[in-house]
């Protein structure tokens, strides 16, 4: 993907030892079988050389998944925990707030309120975070699939952003990414696609508002 260069230089620049994987472009591979979209790959590779975090971009740089040295698979929500409890417990967070969307597990929503902080949800889609985040003055918004915003440095996702914030929160409070990991719990959850004749706003449906109010 995009990053398949640059990514390995600005982690060894900043000292780390980095093993590649899907960094042999020909046009045609983008995303094939790595990346975000197959984070078993780096998983697999994070178990059998022993590394500290694995970092999976997608094909465009603009969503990560991590992987702690364990093994387990972290996904946007968890690493938008860590990076919400970090700039908490610096008091960097604006009136205690984190922007995601509909998609994140009710988990992040339970975390923000045990840290007497808010989640603000949006329809799906980074410019619809951004648009919130602006809104009410955030900094810190994302998504479940790894879009991740840091306002104060981008006004877009970037992966490589992202996994360096993680890096940094790592090396300054001398934990792994498995100890960090263990902020959130992430509730079950499952996504079920209802095929429609023709999309409408919710709101606008009364028998979804009485399921919803009933819920």
């Amino acid at each position: 993907g995009a990053t398949y260069r640059v990514a390995p230089l600005i982690f060894q620049e900043l000292g780390a030892t980095v093993i590649k994987l899907g960094v042999d472009p020909d046009g045609l591979n983008i995303n094939h079988e790595c990346g975000s979209l197959h984070p078993e790959l780096v998983r697999s590779k994070v178990l059998e050389s022993g590394a500290d975090l694995g970092i999976a971009l997608d094909g465009d740089g603009d969503r990560v998944i991590l992987v702690d040295e364990k093994g387990k698979i972290l996904d946007g929500d968890q690493v938008m925990a860590i990076c919400a409890n970090d700039f908490l417990t610096k008091d960097l967070l604006p009136d205690r707030k984190l922007v995601a969307t509909v998609m994140s597990n009710m988990a992040l929503e339970v975390f923000m309120q045990e840290k007497q902080g808010q989640l603000i949800r949006t329809p799906v889609g980074d410019r619809n975070v951004v648009e919130a985040m602006r809104k009410h003055k955030c900094i810190l918004g994302g998504e479940q699939s790894g879009h991740l915003i840091f306002l104060q440095y981008s006004t877009t996702g970037d992966g490589i952003l992202a996994a360096l914030q993680m890096l940094k929160i790592m090396q300054e409070n001398q934990k792994t990414a498995s100890e960090l990991a263990t902020l959130l719990e992430l509730f079950p959850q499952k996504l079920v696609n209802v095929p429609v004749e023709r999309k409408v706003p919710f709101d606008s449906v009364p028998e979804i508002q009485r399921c919803t109010s009933e819920a």
